[in-house]
């Protein structure tokens, strides 16, 4: 897809964008299979990432040959995932904070949109202090249909008042990619986190915070 000529807005993802919460989560998850008898490799313990959690849980445990597991077994010897952001979390993503400070002094809007219940983002951004950088925050419990659908992207431009065509959203995960793409964005792939994701479905790729923010500047100052 052709980039917007006028970047209007940015949405980020979350998990493994603004914040590495992936590599905590996945340490998580694996407890608790571990915990059922369950041996999960990483590979497979990474695809529940961007997703509600439950559906895949469930094809994992069938996969796995225990299809008499189900999710609420797995959900009630997990810990907690409100442990991440109000407890684990310290640090946004090396570089977050400077590219949203950058974004700041740029025309376009900024806006989270995560799969994480909406409590969970807010509590972790007033922690990392980056609450006051987005102008519309869509958490998983405020849309119907969480990634891979549409719906939370294009929420957040309803919020914010802007076309899909004067948008850029900003994901690491296949899911959100995949959800963002159908909600006709322009996608960069973000590569900056923990755990090594394909995001080859992307319009551009990123290594990190800082290739990200030259390439916006860039966009934008042109635009």
């Amino acid at each position: 897809m052709r980039r917007p000529e006028d970047i209007a807005c940015v949405l980020f993802d979350f998990d493994g964008v603004i914040a590495d919460t992936e590599p905590i989560g996945l340490d998580l998850d694996r407890a608790a299979y571990a915990e059922l008898g369950v041996d999960m490799s990483l590979e497979d313990a990474k695809r529940i990432i961007g997703t509600d959690g439950y559906g895949i849980v469930a094809t994992l445990f069938a996969e796995h040959g225990r299809p008499d597991l189900r999710p609420e077994d797995f959900r009630a010897v997990r810990e907690s995932t409100d442990t991440i952001y109000r407890t684990l979390l310290e640090e946004p993503m090396p570089g977050a904070r400077e590219a949203l400070d950058a974004l700041k002094a740029l025309p376009p809007k900024v806006g989270l949109v995560s799969t994480t219940l909406a409590h969970n983002l807010l509590f972790a951004l007033d922690r990392l202090r980056l609450l006051g950088f987005f102008d519309a925050i869509v958490g998983g419990d405020m849309v119907e249909h969480r990634k891979p659908a549409p719906d939370p992207w294009v929420n957040a431009l309803g919020y914010l008042g802007i076309d899909q065509a004067n948008a850029i959203a900003v994901d690491d995960s296949p899911t959100g990619i995949e959800s963002a793409k159908r909600a006709g964005l322009f996608v960069i792939g973000f590569k900056g986190g923990g755990i090594d994701q394909d995001t080859s479905a992307a319009d551009v790729e990123v290594a990190d915070f800082a290739e990200l923010t030259e390439l916006l500047s860039g966009w934008v100052t042109r635009a």
